[in-house]
């Protein structure tokens, strides 16, 4: 009689056994398609780049400042926002943190612009501008550094500016004495992007689908810069 109840007791547990593992199963316990591998945690999206990064970009002048006057009485203030506007945008696209030193038509200090990337501890500090000259056949894109230590960075850059057919003059990398670069303690870049004394390349600054393809160009070579 024993040996009938130890069998009976035994059969019993297994049933229960098989009932419990085949719940647990089910609810995905057991599921191995609900493990994660650990190489797939903190990884950065592809999609996003810049994830991580912080920049500030400089929309030159502003306020009282009105910058470089064109042919077409166009002033440097009034280009550099839009297109500023637009690299913020697409930055933020590829995943970046991106600070603006001003959003609407008003003076910021050079020191105030400079302190911004020591202040929030930027990766990169670009400082968007638009040149005159008196020749007006002069025309390009020129990047300048101030460091030494900037100047890969510039090239950079500008090689991935370049990737893109913008159909201007490249005036290359050079060295430049601005007061954003020389007071910035963080890794910073002027981008001189166009000539407003050039009558074609004031037309085509001026205009909303070149500022558009100037933009990703610029974050085209951020991007190159800081990977």
């Amino acid at each position: 009689m024993k040996t009938i109840i130890r069998f009976f007791t035994i059969g019993v547990a297994a049933i229960l056994l098989a009932y419990y593992s085949f719940n647990l199963r089910q609810e995905g316990v057991f599921n191995k398609n609900t493990i994660q591998p650990l190489s797939a945690t903190g990884t950065t999206s592809p999609t996003q780049p810049l994830n991580g990064k912080t920049i500030i970009i400089d929309p030159g002048h502003g306020g009282k400042d009105v910058g470089a006057i064109g042919g077409q009485n166009t002033y440097e203030k009034d280009v550099t926002l839009p297109t500023a506007l637009k690299i913020q945008r697409k930055l933020q696209e590829e995943g970046a943190h991106v600070i603006i030193s001003r959003s609407d038509d008003v003076t910021v200090s050079l020191s105030e612009r400079a302190n911004m990337a020591s202040i929030h501890d930027a990766d990169l500090f670009v400082s968007i501008h638009f040149d005159a000259y008196d020749d007006p056949d002069v025309h390009g894109i020129t990047v300048y550094f101030n460091e030494t230590t900037d100047q890969p960075l510039a090239q950079q850059l500008h090689d991935g500016i370049f990737k893109s057919d913008l159909q201007t003059k490249d005036r290359g990398v050079k060295f430049g004495d601005y007061r954003v670069l020389r007071e910035n303690i963080k890794p910073a870049i002027l981008l001189e992007l166009g000539y407003l004394s050039n009558k074609n390349e004031n037309f085509r600054i001026t205009s909303t689908s070149y500022q558009e393809l100037l933009s990703a160009a610029v974050v085209r070579g951020i991007v190159d810069a800081l990977m």
